[in-house]
């Protein structure tokens, strides 16, 4: 079977214009896109329905690094990937030895959101021709801190003769879009976006809109973060932005919401998934998860670190997303935050609901697992995404770990405790970053053509 032929729209815009040049009616939809598949590995599971279970189970992955100097780290907590658990379906022999980490985590979480789709067959090999589907992901830094880094190590130590051969073609931020589209012969639409903490979002918007305005039938999309190098650490603790009063208590660490907060945790991992037409997905009988509605991006232009402190960017983004939905802000039954626990960041983005929802603000569930995971920085909005689509699946919200006392300035109603039951049929998905970086998905239940 080979994928329906997709034409470029002339009339929509291209891949590289966002249409939301007009905010007060959506845009045409030439394409619906739903998501049919799933995968993600994070420091609780290799595999995404196991790290949703354990997440609403008010489990977590964050741990004490032992790998950590506690006279160089002000904070020594991390939530590492288990590489020693993690799956190896895909790659091999030369494939697998020249992947960096952050490449085999997205092939193997790839793997999975196409085997959950239906798309591989007992041997892992595509059942369809997918020489015009695509791939849209993001990573903040690829393989820089595990390849780039120890390579110049050992070119300042032993000279250009001992430089790894294949170091060009294993740091790169596109070589995991490559991998993918290599093993599962995917010759369509391919792109890499590096947009901090706003990646995962954006690289699925970035995959919706392909499909949405036809140039692909079928995209994988979601982002891959490796970050136990101990400059990743470093790197933050300069900024003052990690916790450092929980060392002894990891899992009381990351309290996204609480008054209490007082910086994030760093975790890891990957999160991938199908996109597709809907006519395609119907026409092989796919199982659908939900529809992708509106994607919008912005930016603070305010300042590199510091979100603005009224949530103003945040707002545009969240505002543009509906419109792009067309979906007003009465239907929205649940927000998956950012909320990634640090003193401004929870209050800014509070601030930006607050604008967009109005008096509703306080009574929409609201919540983040940053505290079960930690900031998984690219892959942050991709495994929030996927948690955030799980939750229309399943009627369930899961908790807000670690959030025990309500911060009077957030004033909204933080999902904590335990999870909670809840029909959801619109929801929105917040991811923001440095430099300004703003993301937001609208993610409607799917309930028939």
């Amino acid at each position: 079977m080979r994928l329906k032929e997709f034409h470029v729209v002339t009339t929509s815009p291209s891949n590289d214009v966002i249409p939301n040049a007009r905010h007060d009616q959506p845009p045409e939809q030439v394409h619906r896109v739903v998501v049919t598949g799933i995968g993600a590995i994070s420091s609780l599971a290799s595999s995404a329905e196991e790290t949703w279970r354990r997440i609403v189970d008010g489990e977590t992955g964050i741990r004490r690094a032992e790998t950590l100097d506690p006279a160089q780290h002000p904070c020594l907590l991390w939530g590492a990937v288990d590489r020693a658990a993690m799956p190896a379906r895909f790659l091999a022999g030369k494939a697998a030895r020249n992947a960096s980490f952050f490449t085999r985590m997205a092939v193997e979480s790839a793997g999975e959101a196409m085997v959950d789709a239906g798309l591989l067959d007992d041997e892992l090999q595509p059942v369809i021709d997918l020489t015009d589907a695509g791939a849209a992901f993001g990573t903040c830094v690829g393989g820089i801190y595990d390849e780039l880094i120890p390579a110049h190590e050992v070119f300042l130590q032993r000279g250009t003769s001992r430089v790894p051969p294949h170091l060009h073609v294993m740091f790169p931020h596109n070589l995991a879009a490559y991998a993918v589209q290599q093993r599962f012969g995917m010759g369509g639409p391919s792109s890499t976006v590096v947009t901090a903490c706003a990646t995962g979002a954006q690289a699925i918007g970035d995959g919706f809109h392909a499909i949405r305005y036809g140039h692909a039938p079928l995209m994988i999309a979601g982002a891959t973060e490796s970050t136990t190098h101990p400059l990743f650490q470093a790197g933050f603790a300069a900024m003052r932005a990690l916790v450092t009063d929980s060392n002894d208590a990891p899992d009381r660490a990351s309290r996204p919401f609480d008054a209490t907060r007082a910086g994030f945790v760093l975790g890891e991992g990957a999160g991938m998934l199908v996109l597709e037409d809907l006519d395609h997905a119907l026409a092989r009988n796919a199982t659908i998860y939900a529809e992708i509605a509106g994607y919008a991006t912005s930016n603070d232009a305010y300042h590199p670190i510091a979100p603005h402190p009224d949530g103003a960017g945040a707002v545009r983004a969240i505002r543009r997303a509906l419109a792009d939905a067309g979906v007003e802000p009465d239907a929205v039954d649940h927000i998956n935050a950012h909320a990634a626990s640090t003193p401004a960041g929870d209050v800014s983005e509070a601030r930006a609901i607050h604008h967009v929802f109005g008096e509703r603000a306080q009574t929409i569930p609201v919540t983040s697992i940053k505290g079960a995971i930690g900031h998984c920085m690219a892959a942050a909005g991709a495994l929030e995404t996927i948690c955030a689509l799980y939750s229309i699946r399943d009627g369930m919200i899961a908790p807000t770990r670690n959030h025990r006392h309500p911060d009077p300035e957030v004033g909204l109603d933080v999902v904590s405790g335990a999870a909670r039951q809840a029909r959801i049929d619109v929801l929105t998905k917040h991811s923001f970053g440095l430099g300004g970086q703003n993301a937001c998905l609208v993610i409607r239940r799917f309930d028939g053509a």
